[in-house]
């Protein structure tokens, strides 16, 4: 069983850290905003690290499920980080999404320190972290990937290489960007349906049985319904993050993504009227806000 560094357990993070308990391996978790996760896991027999230093030194593989590059920099190369006390074959796992040059220009530094880097970001949402269902990205060396198979095994029912280091972030860019924009495009329909004084309790049925029909329309529309926006399952301000990285690549490749950058505008509207931490079918609140309307339920 593999001895593994976990920084990042909230939502997502504590779950798959619960996992790879349940499966024998041992967890060493350091809290990074709050602490409420790590104390839950140490209930579970995890063994809790002061610093990322000191995990490294107990440990073979760290993971970081944290929300940017620039907090998995921080906790690889800040003040006591994981790389000053790393040891040669050490592998470094970023199971969060971030930018692609970034995860690149962070990998190169790890390697140049002996260790070892894959990006492996994760889709399936809080449901798939509980249930160990994760779909997993990965992109990086093949050996490194089959020697930590079993812990990635812990946590996800599926797991993709798509290349090397980068790959799997981009993978995971481009997922994001397709359910964000498609997101946008369902707010936008519900906004024009509502301004056009259609029933859209009705209208929603009827979707269900048509060609746009989606597993993202069936979870969207209901909490929107019901005006759920603080049940936080994927935050605003981390959707848009994502987007606003796809987009970004995009530009560097000279790739025009017409749609995708409307997506981003009509996000970056709803965080400026202040629904950036509410979940992310919140991106309808921006429309609703200009037009004053509401897309609710008639008997929500």
């Amino acid at each position: 069983m593999a001895r593994v560094a976990f920084f990042g357990v909230g939502l997502m993070g504590e779950p798959m850290a619960g996992h790879l308990l349940d499966a024998g391996h041992t967890v060493v978790p350091v809290a990074h905003r709050t602490r409420a996760g790590v104390e839950r896991l140490v209930a579970r027999g995890a063994v809790e690290a002061s610093s990322p230093a000191e995990a490294a030194e107990r440990t073979e593989a760290a993971i970081m499920m944290l929300p940017t590059a620039d907090d998995v920099e921080a906790t690889l190369f800040g003040a006591g980080g994981v790389a000053s006390s790393m040891r040669r074959g050490y592998t470094v796992l970023d199971m969060g999404t971030s930018y692609p040059p970034q995860t690149r220009r962070l990998a190169a530094r790890v390697l140049e320190r002996g260790g070892r880097f894959l990006d492996a970001p994760v889709t399936g949402g809080p449901g798939g972290a509980r249930d160990g269902t994760l779909v997993i990205m990965v992109g990086g060396d093949p050996a490194a990937l089959e020697s930590v198979r079993p812990i990635l095994a812990a946590m996800g029912s599926q797991i993709y290489h798509f290349g090397g280091v980068g790959a799997g972030h981009t993978a995971k860019l481009v997922q994001n960007m397709i359910g964000i924009t498609s997101a946008a495009a369902i707010a936008e329909g519900f906004i024009l349906a509502k301004a056009a004084g259609l029933d859209v309790e009705q209208l929603f049925a009827m979707l269900g049985s048509s060609m746009s029909a989606s597993p993202l329309l069936k979870a969207m529309i209901p909490k929107v319904f019901q005006r759920g926006f603080d049940q936080v399952g994927f935050r605003l301000d981390l959707a848009y993050k994502d987007i606003r990285q796809a987009t970004q690549l995009a530009r560097e490749m000279t790739v025009p993504l017409p749609a995708a950058n409307g997506a981003t505008e009509l996000m970056q509207l709803a965080r400026a009227l202040g629904f950036g931490g509410q979940d992310s079918t919140a991106v309808i609140r921006g429309l609703e806000t200009l037009l004053k309307i509401e897309v609710r339920g008639e008997r929500g």
